[in-house]
């Protein structure tokens, strides 16, 4: 016969059992009444897709040259007696880069200076005479024959002066230019002299280029010319860098094997581009159209495909499109359902889904 006090126990025991169970199966009760909650909407930026005109683009392969570069020449001969630059240095405009000996001509200098001042003392010798000799000739003491002698022996003496005046000059500039400096700021491309060679009049000591700005050649069809207007900014990629260049013009000389013609883009170089370097410049290649107009950066790969997330009812819908041409910023698309006036996420588009709940935020700025 059980005891008392075990029946009290177990009976408690199944009491509490039974709570818990009924509170558990409230709560999930509660939780299957309750709405379920999703992610939050996405935050993101939206710009209206419009109408315009825009024109087929297509992107060509061009090398990137340095817009200056220039064979520094010696103005004289000389021996080399020092070289103060190495390729790849940079240097000042004015800066001294090569050093010519001046032995020789530092002694013709003193030689000729010397016979400058020695004309100098007779010509002031020949004009202290000739001052007596216009007294004496006013007082009729002497003839005019005698008075001309003496004016003309002044003027020669002028003349002469001069002529040793200019001599010395021409040898002293000579002295300057043994020290043959930068014309402009830039980049030394090629040393083209080492110390005791000889340097020829016109002879070139280095080659520096001025690399502050660069032309980026492009090779095209004859075609693409017709829609290339000096002055238009192009969209070059260089370096894993969207930049943008002017069109300069094009050398009007065509490949006879290709039937292209070299196009020049000018642009600052602020990434450091060296020539040679490739660069893709997106050039017009037909005549504009009329279309759908929405921000480059509205245009993602996704997939392996071009989409945009047009921002419908509050939700992400991605559409699949089909870029056309540009116009600036702008890509023409076209796409099932997209529409002028349709607002096109432009600002974290990378991360979310279609369908997905969004909250726009204005552009800085508006």
């Amino acid at each position: 016969m059980l005891r008392p006090q075990y029946i009290k126990g177990l009976i408690l025991s199944l009491l509490s059992i039974f709570v818990v169970l009924s509170i558990a199966q409230a709560q999930e009760a509660k939780k299957e009444q309750e709405p379920q909650k999703g992610p939050p909407p996405a935050i993101v930026v939206v710009e209206e897709a419009s109408s315009g005109i825009a024109e087929p683009m297509n992107e060509f392969v061009g090398t990137v040259y340095y817009s200056r570069v220039s064979e520094i020449a010696s103005e004289v001969a000389g021996k080399v007696a020092s070289v103060n630059y190495d390729e790849g240095h940079r240097v000042k405009q004015g800066q001294t880069l090569v050093t010519l000996g001046s032995d020789l001509l530092s002694t013709s200098v003193a030689g000729t200076r010397a016979t400058y001042e020695q004309a100098l003392i007779e010509l002031e010798r020949a004009r202290k005479d000739l001052a007596r000799m216009e007294t004496l000739f006013k007082a009729e003491s002497i003839s005019e024959s005698l008075h001309d002698e003496h004016a003309f022996r002044v003027r020669g003496l002028e003349k002469q002066a001069r002529a040793l005046e200019a001599s010395l000059r021409r040898l002293e500039l000579q002295m300057e230019k043994t020290s043959i400096k930068a014309g402009f700021p830039g980049i030394v491309v090629s040393r083209t002299v080492e110390p005791d060679e000889w340097v020829n009049v016109g002879g070139t000591v280095a080659v520096i280029a001025n690399d502050s700005f660069i032309d980026v050649v492009v090779d095209v069809p004859a075609e693409t010319l017709d829609h290339m207007q000096r002055g238009r900014e192009i969209d070059i990629l260089a370096k894993g860098k969207r930049l943008t260049g002017t069109f300069t013009g094009f050398i009007p000389k065509g490949d006879l094997a290709t039937r292209t013609f070299s196009v020049k883009l000018r642009l600052k170089n602020t990434e450091g581009l060296i020539e040679g370097m490739e660069a893709r410049a997106t050039l017009p290649v037909g005549a504009g159209f009329e279309g759908i107009l929405v921000s480059r950066d509205g245009v993602i790969n996704k997939f392996g495909q071009d989409v945009v997330f047009a921002m419908v009812d509050g939700a992400a819908r991605m559409i699949p499109v089909k870029v056309l041409g540009y116009q600036g910023l702008k890509a023409s698309v076209s796409g099932p359902g997209l529409e002028s006036g349709m607002l096109i996420v432009v600002k974290g588009n990378e991360r979310i889904r279609d369908g997905q709940p969004l909250k726009a935020l204005p552009e800085k700025g508006d």
